[in-house]
């Protein structure tokens, strides 16, 4: 049984958790983007690694999906405008992702909500007490993290 404190720090993560998703599907509404959450996240992990060059298997394996399922995200982002693709000079197999103009748009929006939001987060956060509440939120990722594993193991 959780005590108060626990209950309210569920409750507010649970209502964090929710919102976030929301809002981030309105913002995109908003803007007249025909996208879904888990294509912009596909298109912030493209912008990620643009540097290096982002292969189709490397965004699948990030999104812990198929490759089969992430070609087809792919594609559909491509017939929408947001991204390109290409083979590697080097190895025909291998496809890079690149953005486009609109993919590139999309993204800083994407990010400019995100800067907005964590500040927000750690407005009025003493910085001795920054450390403490980035090793919570650590704690609890690695938790969902072991958690996703040992579902992943049962199926």
């Amino acid at each position: 049984m959780l005590d108060a404190y626990a209950f309210e720090l569920n409750s507010t993560f649970n209502g964090i958790y929710d919102s976030v998703q929301r809002l981030e599907e309105q913002l995109l509404s908003q803007s007249g983007q025909q996208l879904s959450i888990s294509e912009l996240h596909i298109i912030e992990t493209v912008w990620q690694h643009r540097s290096s060059g982002c292969s189709i298997s490397d965004i699948a394996q990030e999104h812990q999906v198929t490759l089969p399922s992430m070609t087809i995200a792919i594609k559909k982002l491509e017939k929408k405008g947001y991204v390109t693709k290409s083979r590697s000079d080097t190895d025909g197999r291998v496809v890079y992702v690149k953005l486009t103009r609109m993919g590139e748009k999309v993204n800083s929006m994407h990010r400019y909500f995100h800067e907005h939001m964590i500040r927000a987060f750690i407005r009025g956060v003493d910085e001795e007490q920054k450390p403490v509440l980035l090793s919570a939120l650590k704690n609890m990722a690695s938790f969902i993290k072991h958690q996703l594993e040992l579902s992943e193991h049962r199926q």
